[in-house]
C-alpha cells in the first residue's frame, strides 16, 4: 500500500469512527465498499461535505436538464 492509499484508508476509518459516514454495502460489479454520508459529516469534515453537496447538486441539475426518461420495470419475472 502506497502513502496516498494509506492516507485515504486512514481518512475513511476516521470518518467511520466519527459516524460521519456509514457502510451501506458493496458494489456487486466491483466489490468496492459503498458508503453513505450522515449529517455529522458537516461537522467532522465541512470542506468534504461542501464538495459532496456541490457534486450532488450538479448531478441533480444535469438530470433535470435532460428531462423526463422512460423506464420499464419488470415485476415478479413478468
Amino acid at each position: 500500500m502506497n502513502k496516498a492509499e494509506l492516507k485515504v484508508e486512514m481518512l475513511m476509518e476516521h470518518l467511520l469512527l466519527q459516524n460521519a459516514i456509514e457502510v451501506e454495502g458493496f458494489d456487486k460489479s466491483t466489490g468496492e465498499t459503498v458508503y453513505s454520508i450522515t449529517d455529522k459529516l458537516k461537522e467532522v469534515a465541512p470542506e468534504m461535505y461542501a464538495d459532496l453537496n456541490k457534486q450532488f447538486t450538479a448531478h441533480m441539475l444535469a438530470l433535470i436538464d435532460e428531462g423526463p426518461k422512460t423506464m420499464r420495470w419488470k415485476i415478479n419475472n413478468a
